[in-house]
């Protein structure tokens, strides 16, 4: 269900697929430094957004149950950590 929203890890035998979960939503972080910067970010200083945010490795399950607690207290729009810099050029402009 969550397949898209973050980096895989290699599955070792006997242990449960690690998944990245970026802890505060990149889509919010990178209107953030937008704003701080007064123009729009370059593809170089979006990569360094999504690089160096706090990101922690949880289960499947785990990453689950967080995003659904989120989700329980507002709905966040979740990127793609791989097509960042796509995904940033398509939604920006809608980001308050």
């Amino acid at each position: 269900m969550f397949n898209w929203l973050r980096r895989q890890t290699k599955i070792q035998p006997d242990e449960q697929r690690k998944v990245t979960v970026y802890l505060n939503p990149l889509h919010a972080l990178l209107h953030a430094a937008e704003k701080s910067k007064g123009s729009p970010l370059t593809e170089a200083e979006v990569l360094q957004v999504r690089d160096t945010t706090i990101a922690v490795e949880m289960t499947e399950e785990q990453a689950a149950k967080f995003y659904m607690s989120l989700d329980a207290q507002v709905e966040v729009y979740r990127m793609n950590p791989d097509r960042i810099w796509e995904e940033w050029q398509e939604i920006r402009a809608h980001v308050t």
